[in-house]
């Protein structure tokens, strides 16, 4: 039989009517609607109403979900056996085991999020170059991204201001807020345009400070703060696990883990949001292959000279433009590989097939002779 809905005691957090429909269409009358909302090293903590957490595992075909997925779960064995599908997602290019490696692998973050709060702290300056790459992560999520500028307190309004047109600059047809969680500048505006209802991810360096917005937000402390290291400036990591926070006004929090790496994974519609202001002058270049480095008539090229947009955005722009054609590359190479791999383990079956057979028919030849 399947769970009654209609009674908000059954309904994890975030159901709406979208997931009743989903869950209708799922036909999984002998499992109840959950939502992980916790995953770290203990394992996987799942809701099936706001307040009834379990402990559980994920079935081998669904063993890759994410703090925010919703998902069937047979609560008897306290297994998930199924993930609805999901509105968004959140991934990047799998880390390698070196520091600067990265595999040819997505590792997603968080689902189901329909703002991303992109942190950068004031104090050390924004990082233009990361805040790109977030950007194109987070609209290549499918959801909203917001840039939110911590720490103002620690600088001066000026500083503030000048951090907050340089991201704007980087940030086209997203929301820049400068906020303090210590003097609380910032927060009712952010509270009032971005939190009731909706589903937000947290993505941040370590040490920009998402753990203090955590706790304004939620007007409690939920995480630990850690204090931010004098001789580089970053931050430890005071958040091991990717959790979902729910707080009064209905909003829900996905924190996830500082990253450090921000490897980008298969973001080309993320990538022509996050840069969708020099589309304008990409239109104009006389080649449909221009690599806006050298070429005559190149429409960047042009509009740099001209004053209209800065050299070090159409830097970037080359950069991450030429990191994901890599990727590119890199995942049709191993696609041959694998392919060549799937090709020759069926020649070698068939072969085996082949060999067996001549033996068999041999054998019942000479079994023949002998009974002549």
């Amino acid at each position: 039989m399947s769970p009654v809905l209609d009674q908000p005691q059954m309904q994890p957090p975030g159901w709406n009517n979208h997931w009743a429909q989903e869950w209708s269409r799922s036909q999984a009358d002998s499992l109840t609607p959950c939502r992980v909302v916790r995953i770290d090293k203990g394992g996987i903590m799942a809701a099936t109403s706001s307040g009834e957490e379990h402990l559980v595992v994920a079935a081998k075909a669904v063993r890759r979900v994410v703090v925010g997925d919703l998902c069937g779960l047979d609560l008897a064995a306290g297994r998930i056996e199924l993930i609805l599908p999901r509105r968004t997602v959140f991934e990047r290019r799998s880390p390698g085991v070196a520091r600067d490696q990265l595999q040819l692998q997505s590792r997603p973050l968080a689902a189901n999020m329909d703002r991303v709060f992109v942190l950068q702290p004031l104090e050390s300056g924004v990082n233009l170059t990361r805040l790109a790459r977030e950007l194109v992560l987070a609209w290549e999520s499918g959801a909203q991204p917001v840039v939110i500028l911590t720490k103002a307190d620690l600088v001066s309004a000026e500083w503030a201001e000048q951090e907050r047109s340089e991201a704007q600059r980087f940030a086209p047809g997203v929301e820049v807020h400068v906020i303090s969680t210590r003097s609380a500048h910032g927060l009712h505006e952010l509270r009032s345009l971005h939190l009731a209802g909706h589903t937000i991810a947290m993505l941040g360096a370590s040490g920009a400070g998402k753990s203090s917005l955590v706790n304004a937000l939620a007007g409690h402390e939920v995480q630990l703060v850690a204090e931010v290291r004098d001789n580089d400036r970053r931050g430890r990591h005071t958040t091991s696990a990717g959790q979902i926070i729910e707080l009064e006004d209905g909003a829900l929090l996905i924190d996830t883990p500082g990253i450090r790496g921000v490897g980008l994974w298969s973001a080309d519609d993320g990538f022509e949001k996050a840069f969708d202001d020099l589309s304008v002058y990409v239109q104009q270049c006389r080649f449909a292959d221009c690599t806006h480095t050298i070429e005559p008539g190149c429409g960047l090229l042009q509009a740099v000279s001209d004053g209209h947009i800065g050299q070090d955005r159409v830097h970037v722009f080359q950069e991450l433009a030429v990191e994901l054609e890599q990727l590119e590359e890199g995942l049709e190479t191993r696609e041959r590989e694998e392919q060549r791999e799937r090709n020759q383990r069926s020649r070698r079956k068939a072969k085996r097939r082949d060999d067996d057979s001549s033996e068999s028919t041999g054998r019942s030849y000479e079994l023949g002779e002998e009974e002549e």
